[in-house]
């Protein structure tokens, strides 16, 4: 104990004198520097004057067993004094295993008891000898069980009325013949226990043996080690106290820290979050204005159509997807590539010590891009589910020109959305001139989400004829956007912000609403002429929503179309990229008289074998095709095994973008009943009065 503490006083001394060498402390700080040295000096002296005092009392008290064993120990005080001293010292131990070890070395250097032991009971099975101090180890119970008098549960009752159980002589014929049996084989004379309470249990026992020889324990010595006892059952209870504060304190500064971890990490994927990334993203920043050749870039991840996944599947699903695309971004981070997510769908990479030379900058972080993209396009295997998805990267390249950091976070997402006008699964490096085409998508997709309300959308109607007979059997209806400023804008434009932001699916039910009530109103018009049908496009997004069935019979009911008249078009690529759920609800559809229609069929996976599972009725040849029939072979034998195998599945066809008359010739030389035409060649898309006054021609020919 005393090195421990000399050790501590001569370290806080160094400590000190350290500080004091500092050439920058005001006369207050030296001063308590100063103080604190004489502090530290007046504890050395306290802690010096503590075992001096302790060590006069041991030696009296021996001297007065040496010269006269009668001789009691009277004096109350001395005894509350010598107590006191001793536990000021055991209160310095830092555990309750050192607190015990050091209170029986403290009786046994005080009452010079052959053996001193400090047993604890428990609710377990009874427990081996943890702490004992004994003259001779011939005699040592240490790691043994106790004497069985001890644990004897009817000679514990005792210490329900009495604090100590002396034995003087086991020998004599008043002691119990238990204890004598118990204590005696062990070649234990002589025996004192005393009580350590706990509360109103008994904790354990102090027990003092001596072997050989009988010993008549004196009353002072009985008070002292009662006394001892009581006090022993303080210090353990406050020792337990200690502890129990000190699992507070770790469970609580353990709990802080989970907190400031959860505020700086994503719950889903464990990956830092937008805030933790923004932390790491400003000292990049600050690194690079103090050095130029810190260079560092900004990865902007964002999961296509992620929407339409979540739609698809479910939630759940999603969630496992998003953790499993984290986990193949994650593959590619190393000690300069850190990995956050920061959105839903949105993951970043902050690439840092990429160099100095623009080129290798430029290979590196493109050929980073390109394997992330690779990996990504891998097919997931998700609760039995095998999904097929793809990632959009933008790429910043830091400089120095720059501002403030998270500029760089815009410039890299500003590229990921210039990537998709590339298509999907693509990336793109930042370059300035990307910033304007932003400014005009983002006011384009501001102004998308009030073209509805603000009535800026109409419909044109693309006329379709029979291939033989030249009759008009329907239209397809086409979308158009005039915009207040910018005038008519081209579908190609917007609608692809319209998927990617959701609008579609009103956007999509608008067009629905829009042609049934142009319908019945030609219905109401023109009774006699054949039956008309319209062609919707339909986004997937729409198809995969809960209500979709139900939302388009009521749109037709409410308006009075017989749904046979309608004809909903999907695109081949976007009914395989969600064939399970699309399927589902092409089956309702056919269920309630609505036709489905493959739109630009041949362009997508290539692949037929789904056409005699899925509830189609008709294909349409995409006109590129159809523009190069007259002159590619290729194209020609392509476009006879389509109609072939239509044909053998008792499917209907449409051939869109007949654009001359050597097209259409060449059509009409194949043949075949269930062939209908459009395009440019038949009549460009209608406003609906040139609509209505094509109705009236009485759709006989071409115009």
């Amino acid at each position: 104990m005393r090195k421990l503490f000399t050790e501590t006083l001569s370290a806080l001394f160094d400590c000190a004198n350290r500080i004091s060498e500092s050439e920058s402390l005001t006369k207050q700080q030296q001063d308590d520097l100063q103080s604190i040295k004489s502090f530290g000096e007046t504890l050395a002296s306290c802690f010096d004057n503590t075992e001096r005092e302790v060590n006069i009392l041991k030696q009296r008290i021996k001297r007065l067993n040496r010269t006269n064993p009668s001789i009691e120990l009277d004096d109350e005080n001395e005894t509350y004094t010598l107590i006191a001293l001793i536990f000021a010292r055991l209160r310095q131990s830092i555990n309750l295993d050192e607190l015990l070890g050091n209170f029986a070395l403290e009786i046994h250097q005080l009452l010079h008891s052959d053996q001193v032991i400090v047993y604890q009971f428990t609710e377990q099975d009874i427990q081996s000898i943890q702490y004992e101090i004994v003259n001779d180890p011939r005699y040592s119970l240490l790691g043994q069980v106790l004497p069985s008098i001890y644990t004897d549960l009817q000679w514990l009752e005792k210490f329900q009325t009495s604090i100590s159980q002396v034995i003087n002589d086991v020998e004599i014929d008043e002691v119990d013949p238990v204890i004598s049996a118990s204590l005696l084989p062990l070649g234990i004379h002589s025996a004192i226990a005393i009580a350590i309470p706990s509360g109103k249990k008994l904790w354990g026992l102090l027990i003092l043996h001596q072997y050989n020889i009988s010993y008549d324990w004196r009353n002072w010595e009985i008070e002292l080690l009662e006394k001892m006892g009581i006090q022993l059952a303080i210090a353990i209870h406050q020792m337990q106290l200690l502890v129990q504060s000190d699992d507070i304190r770790v469970e609580r500064d353990q709990i802080i820290a989970r907190l400031h971890y959860n505020q700086l990490h994503d719950s889903l994927t464990d990956l830092p979050n937008r805030d933790s990334f923004m932390e790491s993203l400003d000292l990049a920043f600050t690194k690079l204005q103090t050095d130029p050749d810190c260079n560092f870039a900004v990865l902007f991840i964002d999961c296509d159509r992620f929407k339409s996944i979540n739609d698809s599947f479910g939630i759940a699903i999603g969630n496992q997807l998003l953790q499993e695309i984290s986990k193949r971004i994650a593959m590619y981070c190393d000690t300069n590539i850190t990995i956050a997510r920061i959105d839903s769908d949105e993951f970043v990479l902050l690439v840092e010590n990429i160099g100095t030379e623009n080129f290798e900058i430029e290979r590196h972080l493109t050929q980073l891009a390109g394997q992330i993209l690779e990996s990504i396009g891998e097919p997931f295997l998700i609760n039995e589910y095998q999904i097929l998805t793809s990632v959009s990267i933008g790429i910043a390249i830091s400089d120095l020109e720059y501002i403030f950091a998270n500029e760089i976070l815009r410039d890299a997402n500003i590229a990921m959305h210039n990537s998709r006008t590339l298509g999907r699964g693509k990336q793109a490096l930042f370059t300035t001139s990307m910033n304007q085409g932003a400014k005009v998508r983002w006011q384009l997709e501001s102004d998308l989400r009030h073209a509805i309300t603000r009535q800026e959308f109409y419909l044109v109607y693309q006329p379709i004829v029979s291939l033989h007979q030249h009759d008009l059997s329907g239209f397809e209806v086409l979308l158009r956007w005039m915009h207040p400023l910018q005038g008519l804008i081209s579908p190609m434009e917007f609608l692809a912000i319209a998927e990617e932001t959701g609008e579609i699916v009103q956007i999509g039910y608008w067009v629905l609403e829009t042609a049934c009530r142009q319908l019945h109103q030609w219905q109401q018009e023109f009774p006699n002429i054949p039956q008309i049908t319209l062609a919707i496009n339909v986004s997937t997004i729409q198809v995969i929503q809960p209500e979709f069935v139900e939302r388009i019979q009521s749109i037709i009911t409410e308006h009075q179309v017989l749904p046979s008249l309608i004809k909903l078009e999907i695109t081949e690529t976007m009914l395989m990229d969600n064939i399970e759920i699309s399927s589902q609800k092409l089956e309702q559809l056919r269920e309630i008289g609505v036709q489905v229609y493959i739109d630009d069929f041949g362009t997508g996976y290539s692949s037929f074998s789904y056409l005699q599972t899925l509830p189609i009725d008709v294909l349409k040849i995409d006109r590129s095709f159809t523009n190069r029939v007259s002159t590619d072979i290729k194209s020609q034998r392509i476009v006879q095994s389509i109609l072939r195998l239509a044909n053998n599945l008792g499917m209907g066809i449409v051939i869109e973008g007949v654009e001359t008359s050597q097209e259409l010739d060449y059509f009409e030389a194949l043949g075949g009943s269930s062939i209908e035409v459009q395009g440019y060649f038949i009549s460009h898309p209608l406003d609906s009065e040139k609509a209505t006054q094509w109705i009236q021609s009485t759709t006989l020919g071409i115009n």
